[in-house]
């Protein structure tokens, strides 16, 4: 079959940016391709002035965050750019011409003094970063549409403010909206107080605000079943109950039937719901690597065994108790 050498021919007519000889002949060839893309979009952003995170990179060019960075550090030592990790700022040499882009590519540190007045950019500040942005621009549309309402100057103030201070991707700030709306919170103040709260634990990636959230709804999971089974569902845990709670499930790893039983118990020694008590017996049981109702039962079943003869405790008061001396009232008694 005849075969016909066919010329492309190539020609521009739109804005162009200036790739150098030097970069496609001498460094290109051997570059990691997902560089390449890094290292264009960077240039582009250079010539135009433009600034975007490098969370925001990466998600432009379906790149992970730590693909972009090494981008960085690969051309830096390459010397087709220099990258000062400190300031964030990346700088292309041409000749005669100097072009730098400023880019906020150092891992994400939550923000200090997060109680006083936050720092916020008026509404001229935040328009303009958002039509260099159109990231930041795509974020507020759907901001929108998450909250079903048109934004105010100071919610659009915030929502930046999330971005800009607080660190967050405009993805993570998504699902950050997604989240709150989902606990049927719509207030732009209690959004902020979230974000704020998710800065300061590290969270900044899609991956670690889906763990948080996940987690979270397994924790109300376990916390409305067992202020259902205390018979206070009508009311809120004071933060040394919850407190409680987060030790039975994170760290005594105690599911809902284990708890039941522990308040069963305690039902029988004090006629009345006490944390501590039940705290006592679950620590028992969780130091003695018991987890399931069978191994529970039989240790109580022997407890009472051994100890036929005990002292009468019927009421405790949960003010000012004395933890260890508790657990071994409690192991008297059992």
């Amino acid at each position: 079959m005849e075969r016909f050498l066919v010329m492309l021919k190539f020609s521009c007519n739109i804005d162009y940016i200036p790739v150098s000889v030097d970069f496609i002949e001498n460094y290109m060839p051997e570059a990691n391709g997902a560089y390449v893309k890094v290292y264009l979009l960077a240039l582009s952003l250079a010539v135009y002035g433009y600034e975007m995170s490098a969370s925001s990179i990466a998600s432009q060019l379906n790149l992970l965050e730590s693909d972009v960075i090494n981008a960085f550090d690969y051309w830096n030592k390459k010397g087709a750019l220099k990258y000062d990790k400190d300031s964030g700022n990346i700088s292309f040499s041409a000749k005669e011409e100097n072009m730098n882009v400023s880019i906020s590519t150092r891992q994400a540190e939550p923000i200090q003094n997060t109680e006083s007045s936050p720092s916020k950019k008026s509404i001229d500040q935040v328009s303009n970063a958002m039509t260099q942005n159109k990231e930041l621009a795509d974020l507020c549309l759907l901001a929108q549409e998450i909250l079903g309402k048109t934004l105010t100057n100071s919610e659009i103030e915030t929502l930046y403010y999330f971005y800009d201070e607080l660190q967050l991707s405009p993805e993570v700030i998504t699902i950050l909206l997604e989240y709150c709306v989902s606990n049927g919170k719509k207030n732009m103040n209690y959004i902020e107080k979230v974000a704020i709260s998710w800065n300061k634990n590290g969270i900044f990636t899609i991956d670690a605000a889906d763990k948080f959230i996940t987690a979270e709804k397994e924790k109300n999971g376990y916390e409305y079943k067992i202020r259902k089974l205390f018979g206070i569902e009508n009311r809120n845990l004071s933060k040394t109950e919850e407190n409680y709670l987060k030790t039975w499930h994170d760290k005594f790893l105690m599911d809902e039937d284990m708890v039941e039983l522990a308040y069963e118990y305690c039902i029988m020694q004090t006629t009345k719901l006490s944390f501590p008590y039940i705290n006592s017996i679950l620590k028992r049981w969780h130091e003695l690597n018991i987890h399931n109702i069978a191994d529970a039962k039989k240790d109580h079943e022997d407890f009472k065994t051994k100890n036929k003869s005990q002292k009468d405790l019927s009421v405790y008061d949960d003010n000012n108790i004395n933890y260890d001396e508790l657990e071994e009232i409690m192991r008297d008694k059992m």
